[in-house]
């Protein structure tokens, strides 16, 4: 028990011995731990408050790149780049006077311009503003050569908007990007946008904004006195940016690339291309053209009021914004109706003479000897103007213009991107409006049933309407959106393609009116000829539409193949003349860029019209 109680008192004595070791190095290490914090306040105290003033933490925005746009094939459209540009951090004690000055004269701005921007990078304590985009070379090299006058101004690589194709490649349907504006973001701030973000301003851009949006990423970097980066601050919460989704369209490129250089050969119209049984928007052009790439740096006050106040309208998506007479290719819908309506029937004939009067006036065909006689079909293929007069007279405005609407024609049509006018329909109701009750002329019809006149239609209005004659009937709503992919390509959706409308023709109308267009390009007295493909039939209708304000205008309207189609068309070209010269070999040319009909040969030679008339059948 001895021996027990002796190890016990060693145990006990050995454990005091180690606290008291313990003790004595807590209280040499917090010696040290004061002496030394003495030191840094009173001896170095100067110098670290000298310090923390100069460095500092400063919190950067990683812009996430913009997702692609790319054709049906795969051929990118836009895409983002990387760009040079020159941005304005928040900085105290800053003289933005001066600094304004220097950067007015460096970069040739407008000095209240660079006001309004240092204002604004004073209220961000996050990010930076953007001064310049997509900066020049010697820009840069001027603001980099006087770094140390200018505290928070710095060049940062950033996601550009670029056009492999072009910078006007399919340009009203691609659409443009630009800052946001104030009204932008207070309806998108919820969502996550903040000032300086670039948005879709129109087109598919607009659209799919969500879409083609990433997510930003986040870094802090310690900075000193000049905003210049020493080296990352690993406290922040970082955050890597996450580029946008892929956004494929249904615009067949070699064939848009065809109808854009045709159209550029004139002074301007629209081309707008469909796949008949999904509404896919193959071809959809407009000129004259835009430049994507000077919308999206931003243009000068003086730039943006030249371009928007421009005589030829270049902002206008003239596919889907611009109206015009239809012309000729109206005279489908006037059969159409005469032909439900049991106004006519397709052995009925008349005798055109170059003329037809109807009350007081005397309304004129487009060939003076006139056609002989005349039945229905011979009126479509050699579009006689005396014919569809009777026809029109006979169904008068109100039921004329009834089967006009049911026809899609007087409302949009429903495609996805934006600006899209209705055209106008001018029923008795409308004439009523604008001339007073009973203050206006029965004869008004006569104009209506050759697509003369009050009616106004779009060209993509136009398309749809051959599209569904094609299509047996069904229209089907016209869309840009093929599929939506993920970064690495995984498909996250489709388009969803829906019925918009049935033409409300009997199948046998339907039948003989596509008849009647194929007869109009295959056979040698139709107005068409010059839309022959090889081995290939092709059904289509000419025009040439009256304009109030200069020369004609060039239609042509057409489907291929004749019997399995797979491609509706409707060309509209500016001032032109003859639809049937003009309209009609940019159609052929588009299909043969479709079908990847690469070698000119393969044309059959089309056998010359019967007279330079035929072709240019002017109503």
């Amino acid at each position: 028990m001895a021996t027990a109680a002796h190890n016990e008192i060693g145990q006990l004595d050995a454990l005091r011995q180690r606290g008291r070791i313990l003790t004595y190095a807590a209280l040499a290490l917090f010696a040290v731990i004061v002496v030394r914090l003495g030191w840094l306040q009173l001896a170095r105290g100067g110098f670290y408050k000298d310090l923390s003033e100069d460095n500092y933490v400063q919190g950067f925005v990683v812009k996430a790149p913009r997702g692609l746009l790319l054709d049906r094939n795969g051929e990118i459209l836009a895409e983002s780049r990387a760009a040079l540009s020159i941005t304005l951090s928040r900085r105290k004690e800053r003289d933005d006077t001066g600094v304004s000055r220097v950067l007015s004269e460096l970069l040739d701005l407008e000095e209240t311009l660079v006001d309004e921007k240092l204002a604004e990078s004073r209220t961000r304590y996050y990010g930076s503003v953007v001064l310049v985009e997509d900066a020049t070379v010697d820009q840069v090299a001027r603001i980099e050569e006087h770094r140390s006058v200018l505290p928070g101004v710095k060049v940062e690589v950033t996601p550009a908007r670029g056009y492999p194709m072009g910078n006007s490649f399919a340009a009203h349907a691609i659409g443009h990007v630009g800052q946001i504006s104030d009204t932008e973001l207070a309806q998108r701030e919820p969502l996550g946008y903040s000032i300086g973000d670039v948005v879709g301003k129109t087109g598919i851009e607009k659209r799919y904004e969500l879409m083609l949006r990433g997510q930003d990423g986040s870094e802090y970097w310690v900075c000193d006195a000049a905003g210049r980066e020493l080296y990352p601050f690993l406290g922040g919460p970082t955050r890597e940016a996450r580029p946008g989704h892929n956004v494929v369209l249904t615009i067949d490129a070699p064939a848009q690339r065809v109808a854009e250089e045709a159209l550029a050969r004139h002074d301007g119209g629209a081309i707008v291309a469909l796949e008949p049984a999904t509404g896919e928007v193959l071809v959809l052009a407009s000129s004259p053209p835009l430049d994507l790439n000077a919308l999206a740096t931003g243009l000068s006050a003086d730039e943006w009021r030249a371009l928007a106040t421009s005589q030829e309208h270049p902002l206008m998506n003239r596919a889907i914004q611009a109206t015009y007479p239809p012309g000729s290719p109206f005279k489908l819908v006037t059969a159409a109706a005469g032909l439900e309506t049991r106004t006519v029937s397709r052995s009925e004939t008349v005798v055109c003479r170059g003329a037809y009067k109807y009350g007081i006036r005397t309304f004129r065909c487009w060939r003076p000897e006139g056609h002989g006689v005349v039945d229905i079909l011979k009126g479509i293929v050699e579009s006689c103007d005396v014919f569809f007069y009777q026809v029109g007279a006979r169904l008068g405005v109100a039921r004329l213009m009834d089967w006009t609407e049911r026809s899609g024609f007087g409302r949009k049509t429903g495609i996805d991107i934006g600006g899209e006018v209705d055209g106008n329909v001018p029923t008795p109701d409308w004439y009523d409006r604008h001339y007073g009750r009973r203050k206006w002329s029965k004869g008004v019809v006569i104009n209506l049933a050759i697509g003369q006149g009050e009616l106004l239609v779009t060209p993509l209005q136009t398309a749809c309407y051959v599209a569904g004659l094609a299509n047996g009937g069904e229209v089907v709503t016209p869309h840009l959106l093929k599929r939506i992919e993920g970064y690495s390509g995984r498909v996250l959706g489709t388009a969803r393609t829906g019925v918009s409308h049935q033409l409300p023709y009997r199948a046998s109308t339907l039948e003989f009116l596509r008849r009647a267009m194929r007869d109009v390009v295959e056979t040698p007295r139709g107005t068409g000829v010059l839309a022959r493909i090889e081995g290939m039939d092709v059904a289509g209708k000419t025009g040439t539409a009256q304009n109030p304000h200069g020369e004609d205008h060039a239609w042509f309207v057409c489907f291929a193949p004749a019997d399995r189609p797979r491609i509706a068309m409707a060309v509209l070209v500016e001032h032109a003349g003859g639809g049937g010269a003009i309209a009609a070999p940019i159609a052929r040319d588009v299909m043969r860029a479709y079908f990847r009909i690469a070698d000119p040969d393969t044309i059959r030679r089309a056998p010359a019209p019967p007279s330079e008339e035929t072709i240019d059948d002017r109503t």
